[in-house]
């Protein structure tokens, strides 16, 4: 009998344990399964991230080319290098000429930024009579520009060429054109503001056409490698105003295949004397 007592004391106690370990088993079995159900619930890739905000210059750009304009809005942007006054106040030739240029583009159809853009081709940057819309054109240009590109530095941009004799005739001084960039630049016009200031590219040791206001360069290049410079020479009559007397400044012009800068001017200033 005591036997028999002993025998189902060791069966319960066998009973107990296996009650214990299935509880034990099934509840850890559940929160294993919150655990997955849970994790499932989470991305499994960090959200994409908001496209950057536009600069201030991209979206003034962006302005621009909502804005259409005639052309006597856009005269007033743009400066004249014979006197220095905006386009739409000189007589002058070349300014009769820019204003028919951008009287062309207006006509056309062309947005604000389109002229903005057609006129920096075509006179350079340079010419812009608020600093604030070169820069923001110039950060468009960039902007747009293959990453490898021709690149050009005129160095000086000015000269100062002091007195000036009537008497002595022509002198001449020269400034040095830099390729910065990583491809061929290309210089396939010259001009001057004025018919007394010619101007001339000597590359590799030889001296290339000389040209002045008006005259074609239409069949002329010369190429400069990257890393390389050439000798912009520069040369003023002052037998060309023979009674002028006083400061003088004019303007010399480069264009190139650079897709930013594709205008630099240069300037020389002096004053003539007897």
């Amino acid at each position: 009998m005591k036997s028999n007592k002993i025998v189902l004391l060791v069966i319960g106690v066998i009973v107990a344990l296996g009650v214990s370990f299935a509880v034990g088993y099934f509840a850890l079995g559940q929160g294993a399964k919150r655990e997955v159900s849970f994790a499932s619930s989470l991305p499994t890739t960090a959200p994409a991230s908001s496209p950057a905000a536009a600069t201030p210059a991209q979206a003034e750009a962006s302005q621009l080319a909502q804005t259409t304009v005639t052309a006597e809005e856009m005269f007033s942007e743009f400066i004249c290098p014979c006197c220095g006054k905006p386009i739409g106040e000189c007589t002058c030739d070349m300014a009769a000429e820019r204003r028919g240029f951008v009287s062309g583009l207006a006509s056309a159809g062309k947005n604000q930024l389109e002229i903005y853009l057609a006129y920096a081709d075509q006179y350079g940057l340079d010419t812009f009579a608020s600093e604030e819309v070169k820069e923001e054109v110039r950060e468009y240009k960039v902007a747009h520009a293959p990453a490898e590109r021709p690149q050009i530095v005129l160095e000086p941009q000015k000269v100062d060429l002091g007195n000036v004799s009537t008497k002595e005739g022509k002198v001449e001084t020269s400034l040095t054109i830099t390729n910065v960039g990583q491809k061929d630049l290309v210089i396939d016009s010259l001009s001057t503001s004025c018919g007394c200031t010619t101007v001339s590219v000597v590359n590799d040791g030889q001296e290339g056409p000389v040209f002045g206001t008006g005259t074609p360069s239409e069949g002329w290049s010369t190429t400069i490698q990257p890393g390389d410079t050439a000798e912009l020479r520069i040369y003023y009559d002052p037998t060309f105003h023979q009674d002028a007397r006083g400061p003088m400044m004019r303007e010399i012009y480069v264009s190139s295949n650079d897709p930013v800068d594709p205008v630099v001017k240069a300037a020389i200033e002096l004053d003539q004397v007897d």
